[in-house]
């Protein structure tokens, strides 16, 4: 049992050491990852040596800081394409992207944030870029608006009580306005905002139906626009679109 504890131990703090090194894309020394993952500096040291050797860490002799590694890479692509992951997505969400010519977004809820977890890029000349695994405050996007406004009340309520922080001068940071705003977008089916999580962008969402039962987390999709190029009544006219998009992905996460 001990020797069972041990590895268990042992995973749970190489896994550490990969989440720390995930927001640090630049790369860290061991002392700042060891500080991070709060484990001792020998330990940092002998499991990053570890993970270099299977490829999951990157190590630069030259500056002595490690990065992730190719693996994890390819493991984000394996669950990708995998039936746990977000694949049956695609399809309908290439073809939201070049019908509309914005960039289509899918995004899940992971506490009190929105991981962008699908992302497709559209064709107009001004492209906004979001990549894969980035997180925004629920709050100040449409794709967490959307899909906090479909959760059960006690479940709205813990994430309304959390802090909420401003990302821009427009994000709304009052629990009673973005409840009122929450029941809207429920009777409306879809939510939207304007700058609120990045100065220029607005964008539109609504939430895949039925995914939660899926087996995955609730699913929400979205189309992101600047304002220079793209009103909020023109991203409007793309409503119709976007839900066709979220009943096909729901058809195909049955």
């Amino acid at each position: 049992m001990s020797g069972q504890s041990g590895a268990d131990d042992m995973l749970g703090r190489g896994l550490r050491l990969l989440t720390v090194l995930a927001e640090l894309p630049a790369g860290a020394g061991v002392s700042a990852i060891a500080r991070s993952a709060q484990l001792p500096v020998s330990s940092a040291h002998r499991l990053l040596g570890r993970l270099a050797e299977e490829g999951f860490v990157a190590y630069d002799e030259d500056t002595r800081r490690y990065a992730l590694g190719v693996r994890v890479l390819e493991l984000a692509r394996g669950f990708q394409r995998s039936d746990a992951g977000w694949a049956a997505a695609s399809g309908p969400m290439r073809r939201l992207a070049a019908r509309t010519g914005l960039p289509a977004i899918a995004g899940v809820l992971d506490g009190s944030d929105v991981l962008l977890v699908l992302t497709i890029e559209g064709t107009q000349h001004l492209q906004l870029r979001s990549a894969e695994g980035t997180r925004n405050p629920w709050h100040a996007t449409s794709l967490g608006k959307a899909l906090v406004a479909a959760l059960p009340e006690r479940e709205r309520e813990r994430l309304l009580t959390a802090p909420l922080p401003a990302v821009t001068p427009r994000t709304v940071t009052t629990a009673d306005a973005l409840r009122t705003e929450l029941t809207r977008v429920r009777a409306q089916g879809w939510a939207a905002v304007d700058e609120e999580n990045e100065v220029g962008v607005r964008s539109l969402a609504v939430a895949v139906p039925g995914s939660e039962t899926s087996g995955r987390p609730p699913l929400a999709v979205s189309l992101g626009a600047t304002v220079v190029l793209t009103s909020r009544d023109e991203l409007l006219t793309h409503l119709t679109a976007l839900h066709t998009c979220a009943q096909d992905i729901a058809a195909r996460l049955v």
